[in-house]
This record gives structure tokens, sequence and C-alpha cells, in this order.
């Protein structure tokens, strides 16, 4: 039930997240940055919660469980040092990078949720 939880709050604030940060991308909604990273700090503890279930689960997988830690860190932490990284024309780089993360980080947790509904079925 707790995994159900969780993929319901990773899919609204990831989802919330990312269009805030397109937001940001035209230059809208500037002072919304708070709300942008505690979007993405609850999406970051969703997937690790299902994570953390993909790694105690009999029928759960351990990769799933080692990708969800790792997409959650690595997003969390390029959020929060984004600004400081690549400065210049080339911030690009870093904007595009944190958005596929942040797209990786809801996909991989649906796929955990998922997997862990289908075994509860069967």
């Amino acid at each position: 039930m707790l995994i159900r939880y969780a993929g319901v709050v990773l899919t609204l604030s990831g989802a919330l997240a990312l269009i805030l940060g397109l937001l940001f991308w035209t230059g809208a909604a500037l002072n919304l940055a708070s709300m942008h990273m505690l979007l993405g700090f609850l999406a970051v503890g969703s997937l690790w919660v299902i994570g953390i279930g993909q790694f105690l689960s009999r029928s759960g997988s351990w990769l799933i469980a080692v990708g969800a830690l790792c997409v959650g860190a690595l997003t969390a932490v390029l959020g929060l040092y984004q600004a400081s990284l690549l400065i210049g024309e080339s911030h690009w780089i870093i904007k595009v990078t944190h958005l596929l993360l942040g797209v990786l980080m809801i996909g991989l947790g649906h796929m955990g949720a998922a997997r862990h509904r289908k075994s509860l079925a069967g």
C-alpha cells in the first residue's frame, strides 16, 4: 500500500515539478523556485520509497532498486548545484540533463510500482 501512495506522490510532484521547470525556461514563474525544489524532493523521496520497496520485496528487482536510488540522488544533487555548473552558453546541457533525469526518475518509479502491483496480483 505504501508503494501505491509513493507512486501517486511521485506522479503528482514529478509532473508539477516538470511544469514549473519548463516555465522557468520561458522566464516565467522564477519566484517559484523553492516550490520546484520542494516538489523535486518529494519526487525523489517517493522514488526512494519505491526503490527500497523493490529491494525488500521477495519478487523485487535489485536493479530497479539501485537505479532508483542512484537516479534520485543524481537528480537532487544536480538540481541543487545546477546554477553553478557550466555557467555561460553551455549551461543548457545541465538544464537538459536535469530534465532528462527528472523524466527518467518518474519512469523508473512507475516501473517499480507496476512491478510491485504485478507481484501482489499474481
